[in-house]
């Protein structure tokens, strides 16, 4: 979408000048028709500058940045000012980027006559059906102010935990990828090295050295066809999958790994847990709360099991009863859960359950990281302690022949 320099004139006489994105200048003169200020001018703006390039390079807009957006909202809303004439403000102190392209696009959409809730139908919009469905709520109630905080609550939670996985699993995999480099570089570029240095010599080179020189050599010879055999590999997986739905072998190996397993699991269903509380308390009804909650598997294995739960509760099933039948889902939140169906407290039972899951989280990767970063090290100083005694016993082996 085009950038378009507009100036403006309100009742006052006073001009003022913003960077606005369209289709074409027909959309600005339309949706600008019946607006407080006059469009007078439109002219294509062609600019490349570091947030033109954002604009490229990151399209999506970052859970921080619409958190902050949000927050602003509410706080307009709080004065009294509408949803429109609070967007209309907020989009005035933004620089170009993603996220003023998605709200003029907005702004744009509900000036037409489209409500609030479908204008932010962008896929750019963090957690997009649930923001939606959060706004049609707030339309519903007349409560668009509280609707808004209890998402921004949601998005705030779900993000401190993705942030607190992501940040805990980066050292141990940045030490692992260290230590498998500096394997490969010892025993594809240094062990080859001292062979040809000991090739001039009689001297009889040990076993160990002679095992890690055939395995330097092999994979000095074959390394590429190595990764370009697992890239053919993980290509083929993916056609396969993506023409048979049915088909999934990466998610589901995913679920395999030790720990990790169980952290994607309880992560999935914290933020199924969190995006029920939400959409059921801001008055959506159940089947299509659960309709957009099992959206957010990302998992497509987890959620190939819980694509099922929609429709069996449109079938007049309760959320507990369906969920018994979900492999992954663990007995005693489906007791939790019929409790709190039973007693019309479902929303804070689902809360519960997911701080209770988050609290789990944290847990698995606090214990996974203080029990992998010791063995890592380990594993690095004996591999990398063999490799060193494998070239120096040659050495003096070669001493012994000069003398």
């Amino acid at each position: 979408m085009p950038y378009y320099k507009c100036t403006f004139v309100n009742d006052e006489g006073k001009y003022s000048k913003r960077v606005l994105f369209a289709d074409g200048k027909e959309e600005l003169f339309h949706s600008y028709h019946n607006a407080d200020e006059k469009l007078l001018k439109i002219r294509r703006a062609f600019m490349i500058d570091s947030s033109t390039i954002k604009l490229f390079t990151r399209r999506k807009i970052s859970y921080f940045d619409f958190l902050l957006f949000n927050q602003k909202m509410i706080t307009l809303l709080k004065s009294g000012i509408s949803y429109v004439k609070g967007l209309e403000i907020i989009l005035r102190n933004l620089k170009r980027g993603t996220m003023k392209e998605v709200l003029t696009r907005a702004d744009t959409d509900i000036k037409n006559g489209i409500q609030i809730s479908d204008a932010f139908a962008s896929k750019q919009i963090p957690f997009q059906k649930i923001y939606s469905a959060s706004l049609l709520a707030g339309e519903r109630s007349g409560n668009l102010e509280s609707i808004l905080g209890r998402f921004n609550t949601y998005l705030e939670k779900i993000s401190n935990l993705r942030r607190k996985v992501i940040s805990s699993l980066s050292y141990p995999s940045i030490l692992f990828i260290v230590m498998i480099g500096m394997v490969m570089i010892i025993l594809v570029y240094a062990i080859p090295k001292f062979a040809s240095f000991y090739e001039d010599f009689e001297a009889k080179m040990p076993e160990i050295t002679l095992f890690f020189i055939s395995i330097g050599e092999y994979l000095k010879n074959n390394i590429f066809i190595f990764i370009g055999l697992i890239a053919a590999i993980y290509i083929g997986i993916r056609i396969l999958e993506k023409s048979n739905p049915n088909i999934i072998i990466i998610d589901q190996l995913k679920l395999k790994i030790p720990f990790i397993g169980k952290i994607i699991i309880e992560n999935a269903i914290t933020v199924f847990s969190r995006t029920l509380a939400i959409l059921i308390a801001g008055g959506i009804p159940v089947p299509e709360s659960a309709q957009i909650a099992v959206e957010t598997f990302s998992n497509k294995y987890l959620a190939a099991q819980v694509k099922h739960v929609p429709e069996k509760i449109r079938e007049g099933n309760f959320l507990s009863d369906v969920l018994t039948d979900v492999s992954f889902i663990p007995g005693v939140l489906v007791e939790v859960i019929r409790v709190g169906e039973s007693s019309g407290n479902l929303v804070d039972v689902l809360n519960e359950n997911a701080d209770s899951f988050e609290n789990s989280i944290d847990a698995k990767v606090s214990s996974l990281i203080s029990m992998i970063e010791p063995l890592l090290i380990v594993c690095m100083g004996v591999v990398i302690a063999f490799m060193l005694v494998s070239v120096y016993i040659p050495i003096f082996s070669t001493v012994e022949v000069i003398k």
